[in-house]
């Protein structure tokens, strides 16, 4: 049943419309926990904040553009958090970058989880575009962070972009995974994601640091 009604039925006011705005950003997040993307409609994002249709539409055009806006508000946090880590830990060397990213991606399986919607139906048209300037601005903030050349450090973030893709993929809780248990010869295929990030990314670290001579001691 849709949550009651806690909020004005119009938000008039630049901060009403900014809580209104992230009301809509959760309600679209739970409705995702139960219900595939591909079937989740507009109709019950609206349903679910208690809004008209047409009052949804003002904060979001389309399906794609919501959730768009969802990872992003994703992405802003998890980039907040490495960031803090990296000025507090200060961490020298490959390993020990790679620890400190692994750890910054704990409790982000959400996002993980939309991630696995980019390239396929949320990358369309405009907002897409605008979603991707804004990641490599936040990117671009974080590489300062590292321990590494500007143009190196850039790089690292778009390897664990990608990584994050890919080990998430593999590790993604579903009845087709799960189903990976009864046959032993694919257990290869159970992979636990924070195990084989980190792997991967100490691997990718000390190539870069060879391969730019940029290792710090």
């Amino acid at each position: 049943m849709p949550r009651p009604l806690t909020r004005p039925a119009r938000a008039r006011s630049p901060e009403e419309k900014l809580i209104r705005r992230g009301d809509i950003l959760r309600a679209a997040e739970r409705l995702w926990t139960t219900t595939a993307y591909a079937d989740l409609s507009m109709n019950q994002v609206a349903r679910e904040v208690q809004l008209a249709k047409g009052t949804l539409y003002l904060y979001f055009e389309t399906k794609e553009e919501l959730f768009l806006a969802l990872l992003t508000e994703h992405y802003k946090t998890w980039i907040t958090q490495l960031i803090t880590l990296l000025d507090e830990r200060q961490p020298k060397g490959a390993d020990a970058v790679a620890g400190v990213i692994c750890e910054s991606l704990r409790g982000f399986e959400a996002m993980r989880r939309l991630q696995l919607l980019l390239g396929s139906v949320l990358e369309q048209g405009e907002p897409a575009l605008e979603f991707r300037q804004k990641l490599i601005a936040m990117m671009q903030a974080a590489a300062t962070r590292l321990p590494y050349p500007h143009d190196t450090a850039l790089r690292v973030l778009v390897h664990t972009d990608a990584l994050c893709v890919g080990w998430q993929h593999l590790a993604e809780e579903s009845p087709a995974h799960r189903a990976l248990t009864l046959h032993p010869e694919l257990q290869p295929l159970m992979v636990n994601f924070e195990t084989e990030m980190n792997t991967s990314l100490r691997a990718l670290l000390h190539f870069l640091e060879q391969q730019t001579s940029v290792a710090v001691a």
